[in-house]
């Protein structure tokens, strides 16, 4: 079992959203990938958001690559941003890198914050099912929308 990774996840409002995801010490090759956004944790019904499995740069989720190298060279790379806690840099492990796109349409239609120019915050998580194992909690949190400006 996973212990899932509590991280906050900023969206702008107006844009689209490309993010990159980086699993640490797990093949996620031939994997599928859910991820959903609700007003909150556990709330029944239709997400706001809800992502599956992609192969390209299309609105999901989609596996990148999948590297088994040093720590310094994934940091190099682009997979990783720092050396992740209990590791040094001459460590060898395998990188998932998870590429996320959610449309601007999407993000547009999201409700709007109780307060005109506040950020709007609920929640969100991925859930990531090896292939031959059970589905599981990988992240989750926050998805906080940013006010925009600019439409």
């Amino acid at each position: 079992m996973q212990t899932p990774a509590e991280l906050p996840f900023y969206v702008d409002r107006w844009v689209p959203c490309v993010r990159r995801l980086p699993v640490v010490n797990a093949d996620l090759t031939d994997a599928t990938f859910a991820m959903q956004v609700r007003l909150t944790g556990d709330q029944p019904g239709t997400p706001l958001i809800d992502l599956g499995t992609v192969s390209t740069d299309i609105q999901g989720v989609r596996l990148i690559e999948v590297a088994t190298d040093t720590l310094a060279n994934h940091i190099a790379a682009g997979r990783l941003a720092s050396v992740p806690a209990g590791y040094a840099e001459t460590d060898s492990l395998t990188v998932s890198l998870l590429g996320i796109r959610i449309d601007e349409a999407t993000i547009s239609a999201l409700p709007l914050p109780a307060e005109t120019g506040d950020n709007l915050e609920i929640a969100w998580d991925i859930v990531i099912t090896p292939f031959g194992s059970d589905p599981d909690k990988y992240a989750g949190g926050a998805f906080i929308v940013r006010a925009g400006v600019t439409q």
